[in-house]
C-alpha cells in the first residue's frame, strides 16, 4: 500500500493504520515500539524479527515515515533511524503491559489491549509510571548512557542527579530501575513514578565502576529456605499453597531483590519466628543467609535477629 500526501491530509495516521494488512501493521508497530523505547531502529532488526527481505524492511520504514514524518530521522553517519524530536506514538501503549514486555526483553510493539482467551482478573495496579519516563530509561539502558533525572525521594525531596541505569525491576508492588547513582557513588533503586523528568546524556561515557558487572548486590544470589510458620497448626495447607517438598521451599534470588520478595510474601525473618500475626504464613528458616544483603530494612522481623 503506497501512501501519498493527499492520503495523509484527509485522514489521521491511526485511521490509515487500520486499513493496512495485519502483517504490515505488526511491522509498523515494531518500528514504533523500538523507536519509542530504544530511541533508534535498524533495518536488520526488522528483517530478523519478521523473516522478511531487506527490500521489504526498507518499504516498511518508508511507510512509517509517510505515516509519521516527525517520528523518525535517518542518521547517514550511523546508518540507522533515530527517534524524531517531535515523536508521537502511532499506537496506544498500556504502560503495565508494556513494562511486562520490556522486562522479558524488547519484544513486539503492543498495539492495544488484547482480550484474554479465558476470564482472568489481575490485581489492580496502584503504581503506574509515565510512559515517557519509561521510554527515556529504556533508551539509556539500550544505548549504555547516563541519565539525568529529576527525582523525588522520601529522605531528600526533589533533587537532580545523574544515574547509570542497567535493569528495570518489578518488585511486586511497584516498578523501579536499578542503576549507579553518581551523586552517592553507589548502586541504588529508583522508583519510576518518582522520576519527574529524564534526559539521556548522549555524550556521556561510563566508567567501569558504573557498569552492571560491578553491582555486587545485583550479581550476588542468596538461597532462601522458606517453611510454614511454626505457629500454624495445620502446616500442610501452607506446603500445598507453595508446592513445598519436604516441608521447605528453596528460592534463589538476587541479593538486591531479596528484601522486596520477603516483604511481598510476608515472610517472618526473625531468628525465632517471633512475628505471630495472621498475615505471616512463612518463616525464613536460614535467616543467616541474609547477612550482607543491602535492603533488609523492609524484611519483616530481620531487625530482631541482631537484637
Amino acid at each position: 500500500m503506497k501512501l501519498n500526501k493527499h492520503d495523509l491530509s484527509g485522514s489521521k495516521p491511526k485511521t490509515l493504520l487500520e486499513e493496512l494488512p495485519q502483517a504490515s501493521r505488526d511491522r509498523i508497530a515494531h518500528i514504533d515500539f523500538t523507536l519509542l523505547f530504544k530511541g533508534e531502529a535498524v533495518r536488520a532488526d526488522l528483517v530478523d524479527r519478521f523473516s522478511i527481505a531487506p527490500t521489504q524492511a526498507t518499504k516498511d520504514f518508508t511507510m512509517y515515515r509517510e505515516l509519521a514524518p516527525g517520528n523518525i530521522e535517518y542518521d547517514q553517519k550511523l546508518k540507522l533511524h533515530k527517534r524524531g524530536e517531535a515523536f508521537e506514538p502511532l499506537f496506544d501503549y498500556d504502560v503495565v503491559r508494556t513494562l511486562a514486555t520490556i522486562s522479558q526483553g524488547y519484544g513486539d510493539g503492543f498495539t492495544g489491549k488484547v482480550k484474554p482467551p479465558l476470564a482472568c482478573e489481575a490485581p489492580y495496579h496502584l503504581n503506574k509510571p509515565s510512559l515517557s519516563i519509561v521510554a527515556k530509561v529504556t533508551e539509556a539502558i539500550y544505548k549504555g548512557k547516563a541519565l539525568s533525572i529529576t527525582y523525588v525521594s522520601l529522605s531528600s525531596g526533589e533533587t537532580t542527579r545523574e544515574i547509570v541505569p542497567h535493569t528495570l525491576v518489578d518488585n511486586g508492588l511497584r516498578w523501579h530501575v536499578r542503576g549507579y547513582d553518581r551523586k552517592h557513588g553507589e548502586f541504588r533503586d529508583f522508583v519510576l513514578t518518582r522520576i519527574k523528568a529524564a534526559v539521556v546524556l548522549e555524550s556521556s561515557t561510563l566508567s567501569e565502576t558504573e557498569l552492571e558487572t560491578q553491582d555486587r548486590q545485583w550479581n550476588r544470589f542468596v538461597e532462601l529456605e522458606l517453611v510454614p510458620h511454626p505457629r500454624i497448626e495445620h502446616s500442610e495447607a501452607i506446603e500445598l499453597d507453595y508446592g513445598m517438598k519436604g516441608g521447605v521451599m528453596k528460592v534463589e534470588i538476587r541479593a538486591a531483590n531479596a528484601g522486596y520478595l520477603l516483604r511481598l510474601w510476608n515472610v517472618d525473618c526473625s531468628k525465632a519466628a517471633q512475628l505471630k500475626t495472621p498475615e505471616f504464613h512463612l518463616w525464613l528458616k536460614n535467616y543467616q543467609t541474609l547477612y550482607g544483603v543491602g535492603n533488609l530494612a523492609i524484611a519483616p522481623g530481620f531487625d530482631m535477629v541482631t537484637e
